[in-house]
């Protein structure tokens, strides 16, 4: 019976930070995929378990790098890929990635993509709201090379929570800091 109540009460204060108002979540600096990246991240996040994992992107064709969320109701995913890439190149991965999910999603919502500075870096970005699962889901896809390879992140979350969450959404990423 302890385990069922500190589970709602771990639930309830999930929901409540997720309905919190953009203006009182707190992002805090942090470094991930070793050291590599620094980015801004919503206080009280936690890296996502194997586990989470296995079960999130179960029927993905491949899986982040580390993701942080809040009790699955918001991630921040970050896959550091295999793919070359330098600043020269974003522009090119801007082109095709925007191409595919015109194409993959075409019952999308666009918000806007392109690439823009962050920090002296390029960075692409693609902003849209699409059907996932029986509701919308927001996200803000960015991307740059890191040390010579493509870098990718994703920020999700239901579109009852874009309001709160879109400003933060572009405040991680124009926080991305690359490590060359």
């Amino acid at each position: 019976m302890k385990k069922i109540v500190l589970l709602l009460l771990t639930s309830c204060a999930s929901l409540l930070m997720a309905a919190r108002p953009a203006s009182e979540i707190e992002l805090v600096k942090k470094r991930v995929l070793s050291e590599r990246v620094e980015v801004l991240i919503p206080k009280g996040f936690e890296v996502m378990t194997e586990q989470q994992m296995d079960f999130a992107y179960a029927h993905a064709s491949s899986r982040p790098s580390v993701v942080f969320t809040n009790n699955n109701l918001v991630s921040l995913a970050f896959n550091y890929s295999d793919n070359d890439a330098d600043q020269d190149m974003v522009q090119v991965y801007q082109d095709n990635f925007a191409k595919a999910y015109h194409k993959q999603y075409k019952q999308t919502t666009w918000f806007g993509e392109g690439v823009k500075e962050v920090g002296n870096r390029k960075v692409g970005y693609l902003e849209f709201m699409k059907p996932e699962m029986g509701h919308e889901v927001y996200t803000l896809v960015f991307f740059t090379d890191v040390q010579g390879k493509l870098l990718i992140c994703t920020f999700n979350c239901a579109d009852r929570q874009k309001p709160e969450w879109e400003p933060l959404a572009k405040r991680i990423l124009n926080s991305l800091k690359a490590n060359s």
